[in-house]
């Protein structure tokens, strides 16, 4: 970690083993590429600035999940004053394939990004992070039963809005 703030090669070697997962939960929670290149990015910038305080490999994992998650919050905060039409959602070249139905699986998608903002992220981390519960409570600054009770209520939220959707493909082998 020492070595990241005075090398810069160091600190690309620190971005590129974490780049995946901080993409990946900002590209889940928006479904944008773009705003989930602009959220990593800030992020990113967020941690050269906090590079000094990381502990350890695990802190930064920890640190960088915590970060993206408020960003994209406060980033969901800053779209609600502005006034635009958005275009179409186009599923984008290259979004990796899964083995299940595809349809279903872009169904999924949009009921997950219609749920409120701690819904959206708490269904994220639990199912495309695959991080339990506990680590969920810890990541988000929240109790372990508003954790619970929250990724209860979204998976009920999720069956109302799509009922042909059954219980398994929320728990299945498919991500969201």
């Amino acid at each position: 970690m020492d070595n990241a703030l005075r090398d810069p090669e160091a600190f690309g070697e620190v971005i590129d083993h974490h780049k995946s997962m901080v993409y990946s939960l900002a590209y889940h929670f928006f479904g944008n590429r773009a705003v989930a290149e602009d959220v990593a990015q800030d992020v990113y910038l967020e941690l050269y600035k906090n590079l000094e305080r990381i502990e350890s490999d695990l802190h930064l994992t920890f640190w960088l999940r915590q970060a993206v998650t408020r960003r994209c919050i406060d980033y969901t905060r800053r779209l609600k004053h502005r006034r635009y039409q958005p275009l179409d959602e186009v599923v984008e070249p290259g979004v990796e394939t899964s083995p299940w139905d595809p349809l279903l699986a872009e169904t999924l998608r949009k009921k997950v990004r219609s749920l409120p903002k701690k819904m959206r992220m708490v269904i994220i981390l639990r199912f495309q992070e695959d991080m339990k519960l506990s680590e969920i409570a810890e990541a988000l600054d929240m109790p372990l039963n508003t954790v619970k009770t929250t990724l209860r209520r979204a998976l009920f939220r999720l069956r109302d809005k799509a009922p042909e959707l059954k219980g398994e493909m929320l728990y299945g082998a498919g991500r969201i």
